[in-house]
């Protein structure tokens, strides 16, 4: 036995060295009963999430819906992106925004989903003028929120992980 470097009363053991050091402290503190009682404490924010993932989906599919809904007032604004026809754009972003939007509601893939409107949002401020994109800053807002949060504990994709876990 040793003592401590720069202090005057405290001795060294070997056992300080291994890394189950710091679980014998823990334990000591009973910090597996705090880790468990602050999980329990924000278990709500599973919820939040979820309502969460219910909004925003079902806004954006909403949306999708009025979009589709006058398609002959919005065709004509539609940009076209590398040479494509306005229509083919039309249906391919409605397409992919009502899968998304979908996936994003049963809580699949939420960060990827997420990620790729966030792509496209940016993708349309800078193809049209920035100063109009108020609403598109709300909903990039959402979609980071995703990206960070992903799908919470009431997701297809937990329980999907879930069930790998057991094999």
């Amino acid at each position: 036995m040793r003592k401590a470097h720069g202090s005057k009363n405290r001795i060294s053991f070997p056992f300080e060295q291994s890394p189950r050091f710091g679980m014998r402290i823990a334990i000591l503190r009973r910090m597996g009963t705090k880790i468990d009682a602050w999980i329990e404490r924000y278990a709500c924010m599973d919820w939040a999430v979820l309502y969460m993932r219910l909004f925003a989906g079902g806004m954006m599919l909403f949306h999708n819906i009025g979009k589709m809904q006058s398609y002959d007032e919005i065709i004509g604004n539609y940009p076209s992106f590398l040479y494509i026809q306005p229509t083919a754009v039309f249906v391919i972003v409605a397409v992919a925004e009502v899968l998304i939007s979908v996936l994003i509601i049963m809580g699949l893939w939420v960060r990827m989903s997420a990620l790729v409107m966030s792509l496209g949002i940016l993708a349309m401020s800078a193809w049209e003028e920035f100063g109009i994109g108020e609403l598109r800053f709300v909903w990039l807002g959402i979609y980071v929120f995703f990206i960070v949060s992903g799908g919470g504990t009431y997701a297809f994709d937990a329980l999907l992980s879930a069930s790998d876990g057991e094999k």
